[in-house]
């Protein structure tokens, strides 16, 4: 049986809201597997981990040390990650501020990004009691020793104090930046990658 011409028209109006919100989706979650593609020839100041390498929210944030609520505000968002041996020292402080900087020159796309700091030692978080009552957005946890692994894996060797990974919201570690970024050209990456990703 034929269609009418306003039957026609509701199908052809059916189709275009379809599409209006499968393809941004689709796109954000193509760009944030394939995020080479997203980076291109732009000068990026960090190092692309290619193929990324998946970390589940499980062993990420297997051994929480702040709260509850601050450890859910990190799942589907970007996520600057810092590692701390020992206690959380000068290099580890200076590295937490310039991180904290770099979130707050983000602007609007603040909300976006989350900071995360894993401790090889538990019981260094006490200390450090002071600097989280100023900064709510900065979680902390425990660094097992297999995703120490994994880290170091896609970092190409020893984590360095003082240096950055990059997580997507889909939880793939796709980028690693060293111990000396440039904290102007690191937010100059997030720009570029939160602008081409409505994902997180």
């Amino acid at each position: 049986m034929a269609l009418t011409p306003t039957q026609r028209r509701n199908q052809r109006t059916i189709i275009i809201i379809a599409l209006i919100c499968i393809v941004p989706f689709a796109a954000a979650w193509y760009f944030a597997r394939h995020p080479q593609l997203v980076m291109g020839d732009l000068g990026n100041v960090g190092h692309l981990v290619n193929p990324p390498v998946p970390l589940g929210y499980g062993e990420l944030l297997a051994t929480p040390l702040t709260s509850p609520e601050s450890m859910e505000q990190l799942k589907g968002r970007w996520i600057v990650l810092s590692v701390a041996d020992g206690p959380c020292a000068e290099v580890c402080r200076q590295n937490l501020y310039k991180t904290r900087q770099m979130r707050l020159m983000l602007n609007k796309e603040i909300p976006r990004v989350r900071r995360l700091l894993l401790l090889t030692d538990p019981s260094a978080a006490g200390p450090l009691a002071d600097w989280l009552q100023q900064d709510e957005f900065l979680a902390v946890a425990g660094l097992a020793p297999a995703l120490r692994e994994k880290l170091e894996k896609a970092a190409g060797g020893p984590l360095q104090p003082g240096q950055i990974l990059l997580l997507d919201p889909l939880g793939n570690l796709m980028m690693y930046y060293d111990a000396d970024f440039d904290p102007y050209g690191v937010v100059k990456d997030l720009k570029h990658l939160l602008r081409a990703s409505q994902i997180g």
